[in-house]
């Protein structure tokens, strides 16, 4: 965050590196490693399950890594990296607007996603809107807002756009087309649906007193803490971000 305050090129700056390395793995994919179509085989389905579990354990891991929590500490840039490709995510921006969630939590204007009052489906769709927005007012906040501001401004959006549109080339050439079908999309479907019912979840209005909520009470919720350790239980880690399985703060 001290990094997005004081630089501002700071996202665009991550954003246009991570465009170089893809774009030179691209290119180098579709010079020397042309797309085969695999032919169908029943078997492939099960890569679906271990794309599922791939998904949600690798988002498990990103969104530690996003707040240091992998020991030894050298470890979260590079888990952070490689799961925030994966997911064609940027582990600096996810940690800017990650970090605002904390700092705002349910906050309707100042919180990335907020979802008091919205069905899940219309809080998977403002989320990514509202993430944009917060993080931009924040950008305007600590770099005033200029022509020059402004231009930076939707030039990271481009730039992040485009980086992820060149990691979900390069992992379509990497795995081939049919992998890429059964186990990627999958991979992908797990880690976007399992982070945004996460936080739907787990800040509701009409559960009780407060905002913030552990959940284990039937299998769903206890199969899942076991693949993503203990991600439901959302409210320890409010109270312990530090914590890589939150369900050990009620132990």
């Amino acid at each position: 965050m001290n990094g997005f305050k004081k630089n501002p090129h700071y996202l665009l700056k991550s954003f246009s590196v991570n465009i170089f390395l893809f774009g030179l793995f691209v290119f180098v994919m579709m010079t020397f490693k042309p797309l085969v179509f695999e032919k169908f085989s029943i078997l492939l389905l099960l890569l679906i399950p271990f794309g599922l579990i791939l998904g949600l354990v690798s988002a498990t891991a990103f969104h530690n890594a996003s707040h240091g929590n992998i020991k030894p500490r050298f470890l979260n840039r590079i888990i952070g990296e490689l799961t925030a490709a994966l997911f064609l995510e940027d582990l600096r921006c996810f940690r800017v607007g990650h970090m605002l969630h904390h700092i705002h939590t349910d906050d309707p204007l100042l919180d990335p996603h907020p979802p008091q009052g919205l069905k899940f489906f219309e809080f998977i769709l403002s989320s990514r809107k509202k993430t944009i927005s917060c993080i931009e007012n924040l950008y305007y906040k600590h770099h005033l807002k200029t022509a020059l501001s402004m231009k930076n401004v939707r030039l990271q959006i481009l730039f992040f756009h485009i980086a992820a549109v060149l990691k979900l080339v390069f992992w379509l050439y990497l795995f081939g087309p049919v992998t890429f079908l059964f186990f990627f999309i999958p991979s992908y479907l797990a880690y976007f649906f399992g982070f945004a019912h996460l936080n739907y979840i787990s800040h509701q209005e009409d559960y009780g007193d407060g905002s913030i909520y552990n959940h284990n009470e039937n299998f769903f919720y206890q199969f899942m803490n076991v693949v993503t350790s203990g991600g439901y239980f959302h409210k320890n880690h409010h109270a312990s971000p530090g914590l890589y399985n939150p369900s050990k703060l009620s132990r």
